[in-house]
């Protein structure tokens, strides 16, 4: 007796032991698959990050190379080859910065050699001895990538050489490091392949150990008797709704980390059980596929099974309301795979769509909708009735039944539909004014509350002279502000009730927007922003209020500059088109855009919430005014934190 009591906890033991290690090879297995990218040697120099450093460091040394010289042959002024030699120097130090790379060109025509090597007598040799990693070129493939137009410059110019990843620097530079970093998750995966292959070897065999020695005993299959005791498909849906979370969440856990804690043990013992349930369920559908009365008898009671043969049995009243609590479930359980089937959407999980899709054509081929329709019809509108007249607006009288019940439930949908949207516009339009009297009071008061202080200090006999006219600079300052607060309130009321004249003439749009980003060359310059611009050097011409048109064109670029992320790029594109004319301004915006599109344009509205930024919140709101009314169209689009600006002028 006590022999058969220890053999039962060494069997326990044994099968803790084998699910765990199946657990282990599964999270092995998957992290492999994540991280497959690094198994091959070297995975830094195969990276998107490398190759990303090395073409940045190509566009810089060709630079220096090439373009430098065609540029210093091309001046003719002595204070042009000084501004060019001085971006030479700024150049030649970013390629200095990159500690770790080299590179040796050499021109196959002139035999000119470029190099950033010190006493560099044979470059073999140098590769030799140095390198850690060499990217020769040209190659003659002509798919490489991201890579490709490097090979295509050195082929289009007849040039030859190498960029050397060297061994050992004197800076230990962030390349390195990455190197360094990328190597050691190849060495963790390699080791995960070998701690997977082992715990999959050994779950197996003791998988195969204890089948063997336990099919016959009754406590395991009355734990899968139990265990089939829920209905069939209520089984698999919860098998289904399991195996996606599981299959998520494995591939956003981090299991593999040091130093080790008491969360990883959490991790596998819930990837553990997971096992055991998976192989519960594998071992239970094997069975019933072999054992095809038992399938057919667990069909019989499963819901779907037991909601079919319900709805055969009884009266004609019976049927109906079998018909209704069908469709309840039915219902109930298209909702859990329309929302499975939304995050097949978000995920880009085919599997949750097929099961999603295979679901949804048999709710609609069984549910007998034409039945219920007629029963429950004239029930539907007083319901309806009583929910919209009780005050909710998003209920929708379902239109079933006959004709006569199909229009009364048309035109009280309309009728609710059109009071909503009553209610909602008139809600929304006391929300913007009561947010246009806050935003007014405090933009006009911060400026006025400064004028009234200074005013009290002016007013004391003990201040000094210095004193006192840093207070009258201060106090000029404000009135200023204040002064072209009240003038863009003025001009957007204006503009807005289309009570301003326009002076349409023919304009060139393409030179109006070069002058207007010549008004902002200073501070362009003085900022750390890169605009890139895309305007046609040939005339477009548009019949335009040019004043007007350059106010639009002034706040934009202005907004760009207040507003873009530092260290950024701002994209100004100007488009023709056949019947219209497009332009864009894009940039990475600095504060968090968690607002509507719509709001933007409304009165007193900033991307900066704290209004610390100088500005009205008018400027888009007139901009937006002054294109309307040219017949021109203005939208905005946000994504994240690119903001893009559209104008579309008609020709």
């Amino acid at each position: 007796m006590a022999t058969k009591s220890k053999n039962r906890y060494v069997y326990k033991l044994l099968f803790i032991i084998c699910i765990y290690m199946f657990g282990i090879a599964m999270l092995s297995g998957f992290d492999i698959i994540k991280n497959k990218g690094f198994i091959q040697k070297d995975p830094y120099f195969k990276s998107h990050s490398f190759k990303g450093d090395l073409l940045e460091y190509f566009e810089n040394v060709q630079i220096l190379t090439t373009e430098i010289k065609e540029d210093l042959q091309k001046v003719e002024d002595k204070n042009d080859t000084s501004k060019i030699n001085s971006y030479y120097d700024k150049v030649k130090a970013q390629v200095d910065s990159k500690q770790s790379l080299r590179y040796y060109i050499k021109n196959k025509n002139s035999g000119e050699i470029y190099t950033n090597i010190k006493n560099l007598n044979n470059v073999d040799d140098y590769i030799n001895n140095n390198a850690m990693y060499v990217e020769k070129f040209p190659k003659v493939s002509d798919n490489m990538g991201e890579l490709q137009s490097i090979n295509n410059w050195f082929q289009r110019n007849n040039f030859e050489g190498s960029f050397i990843f060297i061994k050992t620097t004197e800076v230990y530079s962030q390349m390195q490091k990455n190197y360094i970093y990328y190597n050691s998750i190849r060495e963790r995966v390699i080791k995960e392949v070998i701690l997977g292959s082992i715990s999959l070897v050994i779950a197996i065999c003791l998988f195969v150990f204890l089948w063997l020695s336990l099919r016959n005993e009754s406590n395991y299959v009355n734990i899968e008797g139990r265990y089939e005791k829920i209905p069939l498909d209520l089984r698999a849906f919860m098998f289904l709704i399991c195996s996606f979370i599981m299959l998520i969440y494995l591939k956003n856990v981090s299991f593999f980390y040091k130093p080790i804690d008491i969360r990883q043990f959490i991790i596998l013992t819930m990837v553990t059980i997971y096992c055991l349930y998976l192989m519960v369920n594998i071992h239970s559908a094997f069975r019933l596929l072999t054992h095809k009365e038992e399938l057919s008898e667990q069909l019989g009671r499963s819901i779907a099974g037991q909601i079919i043969l319900l709805t055969h049995e009884g009266f004609a009243v019976k049927v109906a309301l079998l018909k209704e609590i069908s469709l309840f479930v039915a219902t109930a359980l298209f909702g859990m795979f329309f929302i499975l089937g939304i995050i097949g959407v978000v995920t880009n999980n085919k599997l949750a769509l097929f099961f999603s899709f295979v679901y949804g054509v048999i709710y609609f081929m069984i549910v007998p909708l034409h039945t219920l329709k007629k029963v429950s019809a004239l029930n539907k509108i007083i319901e309806g009735t009583d929910a919209i007249v009780s005050g909710d607006l998003d209920y929708v009288i379902e239109e079933t039944g006959d004709s006569n019940f199909i229009k009364i439930s048309q035109n009280i949908n309309n009728m609710k539909e059109s009071f909503k949207k009553s209610v909602e516009s008139q809600i929304k339009s006391e929300r913007f004014k009561t947010e246009l009297i806050t935003n007014v009071s405090h933009d006009l008061k911060t400026p006025l509350t400064s004028i009234i202080n200074y005013v009290s200090l002016l007013k004391k006999d003990d201040i000094s002279q210095e004193d006192r006219k840093k207070y009258i600079d201060v106090l000029e300052q404000k009135s200023q502000r204040l002064k072209v607060l009240i003038e863009d309130l003025f001009e957007a009321s204006k503009v807005s009730s289309g009570a301003v004249e326009l002076n349409i003439e023919k304009v060139d749009i393409a030179s109006l927007l070069r002058q207007a980003l010549g008004e902002f060359d200073n501070k362009i310059t003085s900022s750390s922003l890169i605009f890139k611009t895309n305007i046609p050097v040939e005339e477009v011409h548009l019949n335009l209020d040019g004043k007007r048109t350059w106010r639009v064109f002034e706040n934009l670029i202005g907004n760009a500059l207040k507003y873009s992320q530092p260290n950024s790029r701002v994209y100004i594109d100007l488009i023709e088109q056949d019947e219209k004319v497009i332009i864009t301004i894009k940039n990475m915006s600095s504060y968090e855009m968690n607002f509507d599109v719509s709001e933007i344009f409304e009165r007193f509205k900033r991307g900066d919430k704290a209004r610390s930024t100088e500005g009205s919140g008018l400027g888009l709101s007139i901009a937006k005014s002054i294109v309307e009314l040219q017949g021109g169209k203005m939208r905005i689009d946000i994504d994240g934190d690119l903001f893009k600006v559209t104008v579309e002028f008609k020709k």
